[in-house]
Formats: C-alpha cells, structure tokens, sequence
C-alpha cells in the first residue's frame, strides 16, 4: 500500500489523539517501514481493535502483537481458521496406531469400529509404501494429508 492510503488508516487516531498528526512526518516514516507491506484488511482490523483497548496512540509493538494475533487466527481472505480434525482424519489415525500397536496410558488402541473401506485402503497403502524405514510420526502425518486430500474430492 502507498503512504498516503497507510496513513488513512490512522484517522482515527489522529481523531483521538490530534498532536499526533504533527509528528506524524517522523513518527508515520517509522510505523511505515515497520507495517507498510501488511494487507489493509488486517491493519485495519488491528488498528480498530487497538482504538478500543489502549488509551495511548499505539506502539510499533502494539500493532505487531495485534497482528500477530489477528493472522494466526484468521486466514488471509479474513475467514476464521478452523485446526479441527475431522472424524475421518481421527478414524484413520486410530487405525494406524492400532496396527502400529500403540499405547495409551498403558492401554493398546483399540481398532476403530466401521471403518469406511477407503480410510482402510488410505491406512493400508500408507504403511505399505512408508514401511519400517519411517516413523509412525511421518506415517500419521502423511495419512492425515491423504485423509483430508481425500474428503476434499468427495
């Protein structure tokens, strides 16, 4: 973004704090260089979330904590993120530490109960063509981006 539509961003700012304008020649150089090359949305959204949480203009760190917080919650289109896993991706995930033999608080997995045949046959290629040469760390994660890959196409 330019400086000019940078600097419109901070209107409300300048509303609240008016002395701040003058200094803005300086002080804009700063924030410039420091949040130029962010997207307007989500400095929009950060500076608008700042105007009702601070009483003072805010700080270069302010902002970077406010995006920071804003972009590891939401994706670049402005959607929430959603990290759930979904029932397939369990399913699958339970059968292969089943196979695997893995433990729990001192408990073997249980197989699932209906396993679809597809999660049987993504289980079943993904231990076959990994093989004992491969953690069942990589395997799980291989199978849960096959999983999801797999949902995405029905």
């Amino acid at each position: 973004m330019d400086k000019n539509e940078f600097t419109a961003l901070y209107d409300q700012w300048f509303a609240l704090h008016p002395f701040k304008k003058r200094d803005w020649v300086e002080l804009g150089k700063v924030h410039y260089q420091a949040f130029g090359k962010e997207s307007v949305a989500l400095m929009t959204e950060a500076l608008g979330q700042l105007t009702e949480e601070l009483d003072h203009f805010p700080l270069p760190k302010d902002i970077r904590s406010k995006l920071n917080k804003l972009s590891s919650s939401k994706t670049e289109g402005g959607q929430t993120k959603s990290n759930v896993t979904s029932e397939s991706e369990q399913i699958a995930t339970r059968l292969l530490e089943h196979r695997h033999g893995v433990h729990y608080n001192g408990k073997v997995v249980k197989r699932p109960e209906n396993v679809p045949a597809w999660i049987e046959q993504l289980v079943e290629r993904v231990d076959n063509e990994l093989g004992v040469q491969y953690p069942l760390t990589a395997k799980l994660g291989t199978l849960g981006f096959m999983v999801v890959q797999t949902e995405g196409r029905r």
